[in-house]
């Protein structure tokens, strides 16, 4: 939409670069990027599948992923996964579950907030930007856990939590606890 492509033109923040002393008594500037953060929902449909999305953009080959997207302007994570949500699946969301989220990289200011979405209700079709090839996908939980050993699932933190759960009965019932509980 245009006001979100004028909202992502406004300037970032930027970090102070910040002096350290370093082990030989010396010091140095540091500096870090900025980026805004990025929020994403795991869908749980009423039949319990759970619905994410084949992402395709130009400059790549096509991905799985939870629907998500930038966290716009004083946009609160919450509202931005239910809006990308949204417009990625044409699905309104009831309730949305904070699952975790993290910092990507140490040197980027930026957070990732993963979210559980619930009682979805089609609103419409989805409305991807132009640069984007969207379409959904549905999974029973024992197919979703082990998409953490799925190559294409694009979201490292996500396929870490679903290799841990195949691994771990007790993370495994957390995880469906969490989608059905």
């Amino acid at each position: 939409t245009v006001k979100r492509r004028i909202a992502s033109l406004r300037p970032m923040r930027r970090p102070a670069p910040w002096e350290q002393e370093l082990y030989d008594g010396t010091t140095t500037t540091f500096e870090k990027l900025a980026r805004p953060d990025y929020a994403y929902a795991v869908g749980v449909m009423d039949d319990h599948k759970i619905l994410l999305v084949r992402d395709e953009q130009p400059d790549r080959d096509w991905v799985i992923t939870p629907a998500g997207g930038k966290v716009d302007g004083d946009e609160s994570p919450e509202a931005a996964a239910r809006r990308e949500f949204r417009e990625e699946t044409g699905y309104e969301v009831e309730t949305v579950k904070p699952w975790f989220q993290y910092r990507p990289n140490k040197k980027v200011e930026m957070r990732i907030h993963a979210f559980v979405a619930k009682g979805l209700k089609k609103a419409g079709e989805a409305t991807p930007e132009g640069g984007e090839r969207l379409s959904p996908l549905t999974y029973t939980f024992d197919e979703f856990v082990a998409l953490g050993e799925e190559p294409r699932l694009r979201d490292w933190m996500l396929k870490v939590r679903l290799l841990e759960a195949s691994l771990r009965p007790e993370k495994k019932e957390t995880i469906r606890r969490l989608f059905y509980g």
